[in-house]
């Protein structure tokens, strides 16, 4: 009986180590970095068209194609850190991204100044984030192919797409790298209480807070998160605590070195300025779990569509919530709270100009919502072994794959960019502006007029608007109609210095020149560093033989280093 009996035993582990062999075989590409594999490979499928994309001249223009020299430049470094990511001179900016700022200097370095560069890194930090998400998936508690098949679905999701796309939109993949990475280092502390993981926890903390200003809600997450859910000690939170305020104090004081204060926005000015526009969470929850009404550049007014799909998407949230078991309630809210935080302080608006609410924004806040799902009882509930939830979530992954190859060709150039915009947000007077703008540049002045005129029908004071149209005047030879558009450019938007310039050369181009004299000192009173407006100055001056002005000048574009 012994005997057989203990053979009994030896042919059950023999059994029980079969079983184990075959589960190891049957998920070996889910180990170690295989699902990064996967991904690259998705990501590549999806999104390599990319990689051979223009320029769409919103912002990317500024930040990089007129500013490569400098971004090959080490001497460029300390101004990551010490100014606005446009860098403007003499002002004050808002956007604080020393981060981003330092992948743009990478690229230009190792590109040698070739957009491809940019967009084949943006490739790279989708894939890093998707990879960040699956990891933060498994360390908060789901089991691999679920987690593989959620991050899937993150990385082809349509509302991702303009961070990927358009290059200024990796700012919010390595948002997600830094923050889903300091939260996964956070959880690992906990199980392992090894020190190197709180201070890889802090690492990424630091990383992600000169990104963007968004990651200060990160400690907060971790918090609720920890005690509610995971009931942590009191005595676990020393260090942790200790370096959330050392370096988010850091963060502030560098902060208010480069920007001022609040970057020039007072902080009530920021905190109703996010509650007048708190109506933009239905647009941005309808795209989410419904991403079909997507625009390059959308406004309130034009979202109408995605406005009823967020309402629909309430109507959903609440079936999965009463479909949940109470304990299990919290995860719920806690994926609803990180969608929330995460994209709510993005509705700051600046200036009297018309929000937009751009779909990279919402890059992060979309894991919230797939958090969420994940937890829902009819997911929790499934068996992804078996191949009917498999082949649903496959189908869902491809659906989306498809819907964001079609948004992507939007991306690939300045007239694509804005025509989109023109088609899905009418009635933004800025689009049409800028669709002008991209027919101007290219010499379609018959294309450009029009745009020109809609956008000031829409708004008749919508900023530059005129002055563009004036200088399509100029062009067409209408001298008189020309200066018309100018002057009332100056009475809507007297500070813009390139319509006082302009005027200027027009009036001296017509034999005017004490008049052009007074445009161009009024373009140097705003912008004292128009170098062309002090060459025209310079030149002015020293040909009426009046020495002193000449040498006023000379003397500011030399402080200014506007001499050659």
């Amino acid at each position: 009986m012994q005997k057989s009996k203990g053979g009994s035993v030896k042919a059950g582990k023999f059994h029980q180590s079969i079983i184990k062999d075959r589960q190891d075989r049957q998920s070996w590409w889910l180990g170690k970095g295989f699902p990064l594999i996967w991904f690259a490979f998705a990501a590549f499928v999806v999104f390599g068209q990319t990689i051979r994309f223009n320029y769409t001249y919103l912002d990317d223009h500024n930040l990089i194609l007129n500013n490569m020299e400098h971004l090959k430049s080490a001497y460029y470094l300390p101004k990551a850190f010490s100014e606005d990511v446009f860098h403007f001179q003499d002002l004050k900016g808002y956007y604080y991204r020393p981060v981003l700022t330092l992948s743009f200097m990478t690229d230009a370095v190792i590109g040698n100044g070739s957009f491809a560069m940019f967009h084949f890194s943006n490739i790279v930090y989708h894939i890093l984030a998707t990879f960040m998400l699956f990891m933060f998936f498994v360390e908060a508690g789901f089991d691999r192919p679920r987690s593989l098949l959620f991050s899937l679905i993150f990385l082809a999701h349509p509302m991702v797409t303009q961070a990927v796309s358009w290059v200024p939109g990796r700012n919010d993949s390595l948002l997600a790298i830094f923050v889903l990475g300091s939260f996964i280092f956070w959880l690992k502390y906990l199980k392992t209480n090894n020190i190197y993981h709180i201070v890889h926890h802090l690492l990424f903390y630091f990383l992600a807070l000169f990104t963007k200003e968004n990651a200060v809600v990160l400690p907060f997450l971790i918090l609720i998160y920890s005690i509610v859910m995971l009931k942590t000690p009191l005595k676990k939170w020393g260090i942790a605590a200790t370096g959330w305020v050392i370096i988010t104090l850091f963060w502030v004081v560098i902060r208010y070195q480069a920007l001022g204060s609040s970057g020039g926005v007072s902080f009530l000015a920021q905190v109703f300025s996010i509650i007048r526009n708190l109506t933009a969470i239905l647009p941005f929850l309808g795209k989410t779990f419904f991403p079909f009404d997507l625009s390059v550049f959308p406004i309130l007014a034009d979202m109408k569509i995605s406005t009823i799909l967020g309402i629909v998407s309430i109507g959903v949230i609440t079936v999965l919530v009463a479909l949940s078991k109470p304990k299990r309630w919290f995860l719920y809210f806690f994926g609803i709270i990180w969608f929330l935080a995460f994209l709510v302080p993005s509705f700051v608006s600046i200036g009297s100009q018309i929000p937009n609410f751009s779909e990279h924004r919402s890059y992060l806040s979309v894991a919230g919502i797939l958090f969420f799902v994940m937890e829902s009882s009819p997911v929790l509930k499934a068996n992804f072994s078996k191949i009917v939830p498999v082949l649903i979530t496959a189908g869902i992954i491809l659906l989306f794959s498809v819907l964001t190859l079609f948004h992507i060709r939007n991306f690939r150039d300045q007239f694509a960019f804005w025509q989109n915009a023109v088609d899905t947000s009418p009635s933004h007077a800025f689009n049409y502006n800028n669709l002008g703008g991209m027919y101007f540049m290219n010499g379609d002045l018959v294309k450009a007029e029009p745009c020109f005129r809609k956008a000031l029908q829409i708004n008749p004071k919508e900023p530059i608007a005129n002055s563009n149209l004036g200088l399509v005047c100029v062009y067409t030879d209408r001298p008189a109609e020309a200066e018309k558009f100018y002057l009332e450019e100056i009475r809507v938007n007297p500070d813009y210095d390139h319509v006082h310039y302009n005027l200027g050369l027009l009036y001296f181009n017509h034999g005017r020149s004490d008049d052009g004299i007074r445009e161009m000192e009024k373009t140097l009173a705003i912008n004292p560093f128009h170098a062309d407006a002090c060459k025209t100055l310079m030149f002015t001056y020293e040909n009426l033989n009046r020495r002193n002005d000449y040498e006023r000048i000379r003397a500011l574009a030399s402080e200014k280093n506007r001499i050659p």
